[in-house]
């Protein structure tokens, strides 16, 4: 019985730990595929439900976008920016078949894990 309880807490203890700093900023690009998606799969719930509050959402999230894409044009020069762009790309494109709720999971998960405002690190 003591082994189960020690085995809880330290599964809760692992639970409440914060997530890992986003420390590449290929993962921070992917990340602003995820804000993107989320924006625009907000904006367009919103266009069936204009009630459900999908737009506030939308605003925030593409607010997130244009905060990394900020930090991108202070850090990168032209090569990076053309990578940033093809990895962009890729996970947006990864991204478009998964449900808005599935993307603001995600979203989310790049929010907790980048600085506030979110930026290249």
């Amino acid at each position: 019985m003591l082994l189960l309880v020690s085995v809880f807490a330290a599964l809760s203890l692992t639970a409440a730990q914060p997530a890992e700093r986003i420390t590449d900023w290929r993962d921070a690009v992917r990340c602003l595929a995820a804000f993107e998606t989320a924006a625009s799969k907000s904006f367009a719930a919103h266009v069936q439900d204009t009630s459900a509050g999908h737009d506030d959402q939308a605003v925030q999230y593409d607010d997130l976008a244009m905060s990394l894409i900020g930090s991108m044009g202070e850090r990168f020069d032209f090569a990076r920016m053309e990578q940033a762009e093809t990895i962009r790309a890729r996970e947006a494109q990864a991204l478009e078949p998964l449900s808005l709720e599935q993307v603001r999971a995600r979203a989310d998960d790049c929010r907790a894990r980048l600085p506030d405002p979110p930026a290249i690190p």
